[in-house]
């Protein structure tokens, strides 16, 4: 069974609420359990399977680039590249709704 990616840590680690844009009038507690759906969403189906995977050991397991790469058996640059792809990703998606 496919391993789920965790997007509570992620998502306060990459979008934090000192850079996400609240309306005046919105309920903060919805609008962050709305971008972590959005998170999900496009998790699951925008991301490759490579992508996810780094994400979550980055930001769910806390493990730096190099321990990925000895994991997944690739080079820690390939490993940092699955990372920034997958942030331009989620940020331009996120963005068309959020205005980032």
């Amino acid at each position: 069974m496919a391993k789920l990616t965790k997007f509570d840590n992620f998502s306060d680690t990459m979008f934090s609420f000192e850079n996400f844009k609240f309306s005046q009038n919105g309920n903060n507690k919805l609008e962050h359990q709305k971008m972590l759906a959005m998170l999900k969403n496009i998790s699951e189906k925008e991301l490759t399977k490579k992508q996810k995977e780094c994400l979550d050991m980055y930001y769910s397991q806390n493990l730096n680039t190099v321990k990925i790469s000895k994991i997944l058996g690739v080079y820690p640059s390939t490993v940092w590249r699955h990372i920034e792809k997958s942030k331009k990703k989620i940020k331009k998606i996120i963005g068309y709704y959020y205005k980032l």
